[in-house]
């Protein structure tokens, strides 16, 4: 199999991060031919810049993938197609890997990606599982579920690793806004929030009730067409709301509940029917108990984490699935 991963291996300052350890995992697996194509080089839609990976592949050469000189190839030469780039995604990247699509299969189908990256899309799928939650670009009906929760979180869709997520509350006659990239920042009006929330670009936000049970953790189940892999747990060190690894925080080995392989189960067949396939779920304690707070389907991690974790082969799997999907007749049914 012909295997084209994408990424930005300069962001990656750890060996034993997901990405370089699954890198290194596809390379040395004997029935897969590895190329790698920048993350900054998707901006042909009918051609592809790549280099081929060497099998011997160590962490100093993951991260001088880039540097290598590139060869053109067509997307129809490889088999599958691996986004592993972080999101903000760029103007034009997946309208350029969905013309890209029509010639190579996607783990994850950057078409239905686009989809899946509007904002009210998660609580339609997912509505029963989630904490009250609202999409909107109205000042007023923000101020209003605000002035019903007291304390709430914003989230940006293009964004990952809690850089475009925000906690909202009132204080002191101050509206305060904290980030974990940009820290916590007054307002005098609500008004004033939302603008700068919003930047340059007004666009919907997706508002939900803060969960006073969040340092519990943020557990990230990962699920591979409809199969549940594994699940951990990410915890800040220092209590912080933000439990991401990319802040502060730990991982430890987690419990998959019932009524979280309930909820998988129940929305997991509306990201397969889209030919989504490689999903994080990511649960936070509300009460006892754990509510859905995304369902990630860029750059999810996890894989190598759960391996070292359960000490169980979890590359392996997710190789040997990858095989039977690259034999898949969805291109001819498209």
């Amino acid at each position: 199999m012909k295997l084209l991963c994408i990424c930005d291996p300069s962001i990656y300052t750890s060996p034993q991060q997901d990405v370089p350890t699954t890198y290194q995992h596809f390379a040395q697996h004997p029935q897969i031919e590895l190329f790698h194509a920048p993350a900054e080089g998707v901006n042909d839609p009918q051609l592809v810049q790549a280099v081929p990976v060497p099998r011997s592949l160590t962490y100093p050469q993951f991260l001088r993938l880039d540097t290598l000189p590139r060869s053109t190839y067509s997307p129809s030469e490889f088999d599958l197609v691996f986004c592993r780039r972080l999101k903000p995604f760029p103007t034009g990247y997946l309208e350029i890997l969905g013309q890209w699509s029509q010639q190579t299969l996607f783990l994850n189908d950057p078409i239905s990606k686009q989809e899946q990256m509007q904002p009210d899309f998660l609580a339609k799928i997912a509505e029963p599982f989630m904490p009250d939650t609202l999409v909107t670009s109205q000042i007023e009906q923000a101020y209003d579920f605000f002035q019903q929760h007291q304390t709430i979180v914003a989230k940006r869709t293009n964004s990952c690793g809690g850089r475009g997520v925000f906690k909202i509350w009132r204080e002191a006659d101050q509206f305060w806004v904290d980030n974990s990239l940009t820290g916590t920042h007054g307002f005098s009006a609500f008004e004033q929030v939302m603008g700068y929330l919003w930047g340059n670009v007004p666009e919907p936000l997706q508002l939900v009730r803060y969960l006073n049970n969040v340092t519990a953790g943020d557990k990230r189940v990962v699920v591979v067409d409809g199969e549940i892999y594994g699940a951990y747990l990410r915890r800040s060190r220092t209590g912080y709301w933000v439990n991401n690894v990319s802040v502060d925080g730990d991982c430890a080995l987690a419990t998959v509940t019932p009524e979280e392989q309930a909820a998988i189960a129940k929305t997991v067949g509306a990201f397969q029917e889209r030919n989504l396939h490689t999903l994080g779920y990511d649960f936070l304690l509300d009460d006892g108990t754990w509510k859905i707070s995304e369902i990630n389907v860029g750059n999810i991690g996890g894989f190598a984490r759960l391996q070292t974790l359960t000490g169980q082969p979890i590359c392996d799997r997710l190789t040997h699935w990858m095989l039977d999907y690259a034999r898949t007749p969805y291109l001819s049914e498209r």
